[in-house]
């Protein structure tokens, strides 16, 4: 369980990652009754180590959901991953964890801004 002082340590670094520019609030979730948030792209450059997590952490996610039969994913000839959301994983999102929830929701906001195909 987390105390308040670390709590409150996250809520003051996160705090500090929305100032700087690292991070962007992207929506509210009411599932789980919290903000849900991106990395930008300054993020990789303002505080690298991070952008490296987040990354490991995003590929290790989308490897499980792959694995699960969750999402699709192909690969172009210099490797790099294309992740094509299952109509089905769309239709139970909601009743997934909330990590791969989260995901599918990204993936889906992005597809909706333009941002992915």
């Amino acid at each position: 369980m987390i105390d308040s002082s670390e709590e409150d340590n996250r809520k003051d670094f996160l705090e500090h990652l929305i100032e700087i520019g690292a991070v962007e609030i992207v929506g509210y979730d009411s599932i789980s009754d919290q903000f849900t948030y991106n990395l930008t792209p300054e993020c990789e450059y303002l505080v690298p180590a991070l952008w490296d997590e987040h990354f490991k952490t995003v590929n290790e996610l989308a490897f499980s959901m792959w694995s699960k039969g969750l999402i699709e994913m192909n690969f172009d000839k210099d490797g790099t991953a294309m992740v094509m959301l299952k109509e089905e994983t769309v239709k139970i999102k909601d009743s997934l964890p909330d990590e791969e929830r989260f995901f599918i929701e990204n993936l889906l906001r992005k597809h909706n801004n333009g941002d992915i195909i």
